[in-house]
């Protein structure tokens, strides 16, 4: 059987984050096709790349991991002024100019990604001496050290599921060269290639649009979320890491502001880890991080679920909102969550506090469009997210890498 590496900054069952979980169920799924090894670090903590796992080989859901300790914790400080002079162009070309030194901008780009992290250089001197032993490598996340690295140790071998959004990062010089070294890219969306297509001109390289399977909700969950929550009352949901990064600062706002409005009355359920302070308010219930059970109850019972995020290339929990039948609010200023509202007319995009109001209203008003909401969301993640496409579309790049 051909073995497999996937390659992750962070993986593990208590690890909140979209490209990880991403991860992790695609590893899940490729285990039983191929050998499949996870190679990762022992951080949990995206902020802080703080270890926390034990390092060394364990299994997780049946997939065998391997964790490389991280050499050091970020430094915010030094990130941000790495950033600032790597977009300093005016700054460069005058240094340039001045002593007739031309600035070493790969060398720039490595340490900027050393100090992003997670600085692992143990697992970079495996991915040399082992990598003879891997048909492929399927790297994770352009933005974190041990992709932005690792595919430089193994081009050939390497297969880049970006996970890239038009945030200001991917912006930055250093990765004009980084998108144009992968073998193979699997992109999530069509969106997501066009903009990194159109940004590194690198549409020769070996490409599809992949994407993830979503498997079907299932009924054996006998939970409810009259059980979970004590009440019967309409809620809307989030789920994910609570984050101003992922536009919960606005998200909680503009309810808290509905409902001193005298909108009709519901709640909001948070669930995941909080990386904010979340004001106190009789109607925000802020759960933390749930098993699956129950957030697919909670979820299952919505009213519709929130997506305040600006930088999604994928959105699983979008996603798994409409497998179970559940309108999704989504950001209007973000390409993909607004392709897949408008793809499935399975939901509504806000950009300010009154867009945010009207669907909100219309979800509790309920009707026959609402009611038709849940059959269209349910078609097309059948149509667009099937695990059989997804994997044949792996498959085939996985061969087309490994000759």
């Amino acid at each position: 059987m051909k073995k497999i590496g996937l390659v992750v900054q962070r993986y593990g069952l208590e690890v909140n984050g979209g490209a990880e979980y991403h991860c992790r169920i695609l590893a899940e799924k490729l285990n039983s096709l191929y050998d499949v090894e996870v190679l990762t670090t022992c951080a949990q903590d995206h902020y802080t790349w703080a270890n926390e796992y034990p390092e060394g080989i364990t299994r997780v859901n049946g997939v065998q991991v391997n964790r490389f300790k991280v050499s050091q914790q970020r430094n915010k400080a030094k990130v941000h002024r790495l950033l600032k002079r790597l977009n300093d162009r005016s700054l460069l070309q005058k240094i340039e100019k001045s002593l007739g030194i031309v600035p070493d901008m790969d060398a720039l780009g490595e340490e900027w990604s050393k100090q992003q992290g997670p600085y692992v250089p143990e697992l970079m001197e495996y991915l040399r001496d082992r990598h003879e032993e891997y048909g492929a490598f399927i790297f994770f996340t352009y933005l974190y050290f041990p992709a932005f690295c690792g595919i430089k140790v193994v081009p050939s071998k390497s297969i880049l599921i970006p996970t890239a959004h038009d945030e200001p990062a991917i912006h930055l010089p250093v990765f004009k060269k980084f998108f144009n070294l992968p073998k193979a890219i699997l992109y999530n969306t069509q969106s997501e290639k066009d903009l990194v297509n159109g940004l590194f001109d690198n549409g020769h390289i070996y490409s599809d649009v992949a994407g993830i399977g979503i498997d079907n909700a299932g009924t054996e969950n006998e939970l409810h979320s009259v059980d979970i929550l004590g009440s019967a009352e309409p809620y809307l949901i989030y789920i994910g890491r609570i984050d101003p990064g992922k536009g919960c600062d606005v998200m909680i706002a503009h309810f808290i502001q509905y409902r001193k409005m005298g909108g009709s009355r519901i709640r909001l359920v948070l669930l995941g880890k909080s990386l904010m302070e979340i004001p106190k308010h009789p109607d925000i219930l802020n759960m933390g991080f749930v098993d699956e059970k129950v957030k697919q109850a909670l979820l299952r019972d919505a009213k519709a679920l929130v997506m305040p995020s600006h930088y999604e290339s994928l959105s699983l929990v979008t996603l798994e909102s409409m497998q179970e039948g559940v309108p999704v609010i989504a950001n209007e200023y973000c390409e993909v969550l607004k392709d897949h509202i408008h793809n499935s007319r399975a939901g509504f995009t806000f950009r300010d506090f009154d867009s945010f109001k009207r669907a909100v209203d219309q979800v509790l008003a309920g009707g026959r469009e609402i009611a038709l909401m849940g059959g269209r969301a349910k078609e097309y993640v059948s149509r667009n997210y099937n695990w059989d496409v997804v994997l044949e579309k792996f498959k085939k790049a996985i061969n087309y890498i490994s000759g």
